[in-house]
């Protein structure tokens, strides 16, 4: 069966990147398929960029799409109510895809019945260099949600195709959230009832950019953990006490400490990585691997 995917791509300040993107989706051996950008408010619109790829290749099925800056999660939502098809097959604009993405995933769609599907990834830094492979896990079909949130986020947007019908049902995008908003995105749609499949191949490339909105401070780390201290409150309260989600929030908080003194320690900024173990110890003995940075931290050791 050839299923129907709308390869939906967010994008801003996207104008010198997004032509590679749309090379990747171009060169795709699965052929059924539009293409839809949302350009989320780019101070420059990227409609230039656009037109000229479309007049390039007229053929290739591209529309685009402006809209007053949302962030994020207002994009993607414009783009899962823009495109036309059963299957959003998400993709950011710095991303790549590898050929027979679509070919295998329309596969895993007719051989294995679910609502979310996502595969494995390679990353790679802007200029192609230092290749390494993201391996995500299966989730645990009996409850994902809680998988999510226990166990971490094992989903890229890159690497995700929804059933357009259910995503728009369940409306996992928060049109007020710029931190999180994928993770969270996961996790409502478990919420929702979804059913995960992950294809364990590797199909595309996540591009680690130099000017990433990740990469850019780590005041964005500090509200990114602490919106992660939010989703416990998305766990199953028959499950789970009022008093336990207490405590995992607690615990939550002590390790975000924690990571933000890793940030600090592979800065060789070793004294406030310090400041920031030690506070993390103080709300929880329980990390074994902040004591021992802690200690490497003291010694000026790069950890």
């Amino acid at each position: 069966m050839n299923n129907k995917f709308s390869v939906v791509i967010s994008a801003y300040n996207a104008s010198d990147f997004i032509g590679k993107t749309l090379d990747s989706v171009r060169a795709q051996t699965y052929k059924d398929y539009e293409v839809v950008v949302v350009d989320d408010g780019s101070p420059i619109p990227m409609g230039p960029a656009i037109e000229a790829y479309q007049k390039q290749y007229p053929d290739f099925p591209l529309r685009y799409v402006w809209q007053e800056n949302e962030g994020p999660a207002g994009a993607r939502k414009k783009c899962a109510q823009e495109g036309r098809y059963e299957f959003l097959a998400f993709l950011d604009h710095d991303d790549l895809w590898y050929p027979n993405k679509l070919e295998v995933m329309n596969q895993a769609i007719n051989e294995h019945p679910a609502d979310i599907y996502y595969h494995d990834e390679d990353e790679v830094e802007e200029d192609g260099s230092g290749k390494k492979r993201i391996s995500y896990r299966q989730l645990d079909a009996a409850d994902p949600v809680e998988d999510l949130i226990l166990k971490g986020n094992t989903l890229s947007t890159s690497a995700t195709v929804i059933k357009r019908e259910f995503f728009l049902n369940a409306d996992p995008y928060s049109a007020k959230a710029r931190v999180g908003e994928d993770y969270e995105c996961w996790i409502k749609l478990g919420v929702a009832g979804g059913t995960f499949y992950h294809v364990d191949q590797v199909l595309g490339q996540y591009v680690r950019m130099a000017s990433s909105l990740t990469m850019k401070s780590v005041d964005y780390m500090k509200a990114s953990n602490e919106r992660i201290v939010d989703f416990y409150d998305y766990l199953d309260k028959s499950k789970h006490s009022e008093e336990e989600i207490a405590a995992m929030k607690d615990e939550r908080r002590a390790f975000n400490e924690y990571l933000v003194g890793r940030f600090y320690h592979a800065n060789k900024d070793f004294k406030t990585a310090r400041a920031y173990y030690k506070k993390s110890l103080g709300m929880s003995k329980s990390n074994k691997k902040c004591m021992i940075a802690n200690v490497l931290a003291m010694l000026h050791v790069k950890a």
